[in-house]
């Protein structure tokens, strides 16, 4: 007879990260186990403090995947290897991330249980109409970074009975005074002003660090075999918005390119991501969740203005050192 006082586990790439920190958190205030995949002894450190347990390894550790996968009742992949800034070869990305998915699918298999996967909100193409779209959108026709490919092949294992599901985070993950958004404020404070593009007319969707978590393990308990969530929060705001608060927070101006000059001079990853419009929205996650809103009520311009990334204007201004990056 199976023990009921039982803790389930989730085991997480990535638990260490932005996101990964979060859900750890949550998780573990919810009554899981949490093991976390981990690099390095700082990570192993800070997972250990989080309460969950480290287990040394990166996406090439296949046995490593395979053995955890095994043993937990969930498995969450954040991890998707790959540095913007560094524009390596995709294809080796994509051929490392089915290596993993498929490390996770042989130890899943026939199980029914749950293995949740991550996505961006810009996999989809925005509405000619200016409408909001829903996870049935097509790819964008300039899609720099085929990671629908990586999502297609993730979902491709669910008819081996594994209940696999795909949440794409929105393009800005902001709260806690991290992600994109401090990487931004470090480029403003470097370059002596913010950047964007075609005046920052493109609209954006956001999401808090917290509710995106919240939604990973509402996912865990309800999502359906096959499926592709957005993770993103009702409302839209323009790049200009963004870029004006976070200037305004730095006391510096901002500088706005045409695509193909931002692109020529920082790469067609940047130029994209600040010329994108995304309306996602996530009505879908919400019906069948039941997820709501909570931490980020107020949203995004609000959290730089006066919320989370007051304290990290402060410390850039004053010279501090900051080694937060992209994604961290």
């Amino acid at each position: 007879m199976a023990d009921a006082t039982k803790k389930q586990r989730i085991f997480m790439t990535g638990a260490s990260g932005y996101v990964g920190t979060s859900i750890t958190e949550q998780a573990i205030a919810d009554g899981y186990e949490v093991y976390g995949l981990s690099r390095s002894e700082s990570n192993d450190e800070k997972l250990r403090k989080l309460g969950a347990v480290p287990v040394r390894g990166d996406l090439s550790s296949l046995d490593v995947l395979r053995r955890e996968a095994a043993a937990a009742d969930v498995v969450i992949h954040l991890v998707h290897d790959f540095n913007p800034r560094d524009m390596r070869d995709y294809k080796e990305v994509i051929k490392a991330q089915a290596a993993a998915t498929d490390a996770f699918a042989d130890a899943l298999q026939g199980t029914n249980k749950v293995l949740l996967t991550t996505g961006g909100a810009l996999m989809a193409k925005s509405d000619p109409n200016g409408g909001e779209t829903d996870e049935t959108a097509p790819t964008p026709d300039d899609e720099i970074i085929p990671r629908t490919l990586v999502e297609k092949h993730d979902l491709s294992v669910a008819p081996k009975g594994i209940r696999v599901a795909s949440i794409r985070l929105a393009p800005f993950v902001y709260g806690r005074g991290g992600s994109g958004v401090r990487l931004f404020m470090q480029m403003g404070a470097r370059n002596g002003f913010v950047l964007t593009v075609n005046e920052g007319a493109a609209t954006t969707t956001s999401v808090h660090v917290d509710d995106a978590a919240r939604l990973y393990l509402l996912a865990a308990k309800h999502a359906r075999a096959g499926e592709v969530y957005n993770a993103t929060a009702p409302g839209f705001v323009t790049h200009r918005e963004i870029v004006d608060a976070i200037a305004g927070l730095l006391d510096v101006p901002v500088k706005s390119l045409p695509l193909a000059v931002a692109t020529e001079k920082m790469g067609a990853f940047l130029g994209r991501f600040l010329s994108a419009d995304n309306k996602s929205s996530s009505a879908k996650a919400r019906k069948e969740f039941g997820w709501e809103i909570k931490e980020g009520k107020a949203g995004i311009i609000e959290d730089i203005k006066n919320g989370s990334y007051v304290p990290v204007a402060q410390a850039i201004k004053s010279g501090a050192p900051d080694g937060k990056t992209w994604g961290s």
